[in-house]
């Protein structure tokens, strides 16, 4: 019997192209009764902003974008992580996934109302109150379709949300090049190589620690390892950070409206931006740990160690147990430092010439750009190899 050619790439490829094509036509409405004249971001700030949402100046019904579908999902993965081997193998994908609902409608709640407190609305509108409710529920159900978006793309495309956030930070880098004159400064050409190459190394190489299985004793016996990626945990600090570092604006934001004569919290908001070098310091801290807690979170060397010694198996020349433990701890905090300090060390480089005045403010955020693009590429390139060896699988009949 002829078998049918399961074209599974191709359908994945057509659907998600078809989620942008949503994603893209709901940028495209505006948020009702704002008024034209509202003050629009910019800098580092409208350019972490529009990794999200791709919506610079903050007045579509897509303003929120993915950040409550990222933040719903780190925190759903931060808490499963920190749960013992067998409590998570109790825990359903349909189970995980209505914990990301509820996460991220609770975000997604407050990230709208603080977003339509700031706004400046038409007089000709209506009710300042009413056209402040409808632009909280405008964004809220944008949030939640690109929510819907995203994780139908999870089940039925390629990349989850890493392909909104991919033309997010296409669309807003190619303007920001265009209007800063990133051409004027050829220097800036050989960090943005530096941090493409070494992303590049780090995400597609892997530490082959060979094994000892107590169940294998053929001629393939010498060729188990266990893998770990040298970047442990991708891009992932540096999108959550960004991430972190926004939603507490929104927190205080909305803290600011209720209580306006609060000079205190006024201050606090006025201080929570990456054009000052407090802000700076704390974003750059954030990366750096954010990276290593989430690299012990995701790889957990220390319960790795204890499936291979509750197994029989072992590393080779290392004996079971506090040995493995220190072995794999030792080479997680390594590649998580180094990881740490590539990212860390090519942001703070910009931010600071851009403090200094050397580069414009703009232009501050390029390392982080280079990092996701290549981050997310180079996992659209496994995924898409993955789908199609499955393709190109051919049964025996």
């Amino acid at each position: 019997m002829k078998l049918e050619n399961k074209h599974e790439l191709y359908k994945r490829i057509f659907f998600t192209f078809f989620m942008l094509a949503i994603y893209v036509a709901g940028k495209s409405i505006v948020l009702y009764g704002v008024a034209g004249d509202e003050a629009q971001q910019t800098g580092v700030q409208s350019y972490i902003t529009s990794f999200f949402s791709g919506d610079r100046y903050q007045k579509t019904v897509m303003a929120l974008g993915v950040m409550p579908y990222i933040n719903a999902s780190l925190l759903v993965q931060v808490i499963s992580a920190l749960k013992s081997a067998n409590s998570r193998a109790k825990i359903s994908k349909q189970k995980q996934d209505r914990w990301m609902l509820i996460a991220a409608v609770i975000i997604s709640g407050l990230m709208a109302v603080a977003q339509a407190t700031s706004f400046t609305y038409r007089s000709d509108a209506g009710p300042k109150i009413l056209v402040m409710i409808i632009a909280a529920l405008e964004l809220f159900g944008g949030a939640m379709l690109t929510f819907y978006l995203c994780s139908a793309n999870e089940k039925h495309g390629i990349g989850a949300s890493m392909p909104i956030i991919m033309f997010n930070v296409i669309t807003t880098l190619a303007e920001t090049l265009q209007l800063n004159h990133f051409w004027h400064y050829p220097f800036m050409f050989v960090i943005i190589a530096f941090v493409t190459a070494g992303t590049i190394f780090l995400e597609n190489s892997i530490i082959k620690i060979p094994l000892q299985r107590v169940s294998i004793h053929n001629i393939h016996a010498d060729q188990n390892y266990m893998a770990y990626k040298r970047n442990p945990v991708g891009v992932l600090p540096v999108m959550f950070a960004t991430a972190a570092f926004l939603v507490p604006q929104y927190f205080v934001r909305l803290l600011v409206f209720i209580f306006p004569k609060n000079k205190t919290l006024s201050n606090i908001l006025d201080g929570m931006v990456l054009t000052r070098p407090l802000g700076v310091k704390i974003y750059l801290i954030i990366v750096f740990l954010l990276t290593i807690i989430f690299s012990f979170i995701m790889l957990n060397p220390m319960e790795s160690a204890h499936q291979l010694q509750k197994n029989g198996d072992s590393i080779v020349g290392v004996y079971a147990g506090k040995d493995t433990r220190r072995l794999l701890v030792k080479i997680v905090v390594k590649w998580s430092i180094i990881s740490g300090i590539l990212q860390t060390g090519c942001m703070a480089l910009f931010l600071i010439m851009s403090l200094e005045k050397v580069i414009p403010v703009a232009l501050a955020m390029l390392p982080s750009s280079a990092m996701i693009l290549v981050s997310i590429i180079c996992t659209f390139v496994q995924e898409t190899g993955t789908y199609y060896r499955y393709d190109a699988y051919s049964f025996f009949m």
